[in-house]
């Protein structure tokens, strides 16, 4: 994996910068106190930012005043996300387990000095939209195409994907059978050690098929990234501690499309 690509871009009057994240390659035009955004994708994860395109589809934003220096940094999607687990998974009551699940950051754009101001919000991955829950009840959310998985491997760090560590506790008097899982990353920061970004551990305390299941942020880098620093906050803050639903459980009835 290349070097840190979250950095402090400073731009002249009509020059235009391009920054490859991941898949992504963003574009960053200076004219006056308009800042011009375009973006690309590929399905590379490194290497060089792409040409501009011939004819690019700039986003023009006139400023309220004018700024030379802007921030790319990494953010979480604007809704849930559902990983699938790796297998159909069983945690046996009284039982715990580990897992990591991989996010594709968003990147915001902000001046360098006014980081309240989101100029835009770009994600590195389009994600396809789904329905957590029944059909009567739920959120829209975003689903993944990276698998939840017990063991850290290298292949796993990658400049846009975010490792959300979740230790799941079975604290009910059945078994925990799941395909699914909902991670609400509204909640959760982002840190980066050695160019690889990390979200504070979930930790999820299964309470029964008709219970929802406690769910816990640290607010701190986990253990696995072996320090580092924040890099940017929630999008919510709340409470320590709250009741949602998690999990989709296995032989639940199922709305295709949903």
């Amino acid at each position: 994996m290349s070097g840190n690509p979250w950095s402090e871009i400073i731009l002249k009057d009509d020059e235009i910068s391009a920054h490859r994240i991941g898949p992504l390659t963003v574009y960053l035009k200076k004219v006056l106190n308009e800042l011009w955004i375009g973006s690309a994708r590929d399905d590379k994860n490194d290497g060089d930012p792409l040409p501009l395109p011939e004819k690019p589809d700039w986003n023009r934003l006139a400023l309220p005043e004018e700024f030379s220096t802007f921030s790319l940094t990494p953010v979480f999607p604007d809704r849930p996300v559902v990983a699938d687990s790796e297998f159909h998974y069983r945690i046996l009551k009284n039982s715990g387990a580990r897992i990591y699940t991989r996010i594709p950051a968003f990147v915001r754009i902000v001046p360098a000095d006014k980081p309240d101001l989101v100029l835009a919000e770009i994600p590195t991955v389009i994600l396809s939209e789904t329905w957590f829950g029944i059909f009567t009840e739920g959120e829209l959310s975003y689903a993944l195409s990276t698998t939840a998985r017990r063991k850290l491997v290298q292949e796993m760090y990658e400049p846009h994907m975010v490792i959300c560590p979740v230790q799941i506790e079975n604290k009910s008097d059945e078994d925990l059978r799941f395909e699914k899982l909902c991670l609400r990353v509204e909640r959760l920061s982002v840190y980066i050690n050695d160019g690889v970004l990390w979200a504070d551990e979930t930790s999820v305390m299964y309470n029964g098929r008709e219970i929802n299941s406690d769910v816990k942020t640290t607010g701190t880098i986990p253990p696995e990234a072996g320090g580092g620093a924040i890099i940017t906050s929630p999008r919510e803050t709340v409470k320590s501690t709250v009741a949602t639903r998690t999990f989709k459980l296995l032989k639940e009835l199922h709305f295709p499309g949903f």
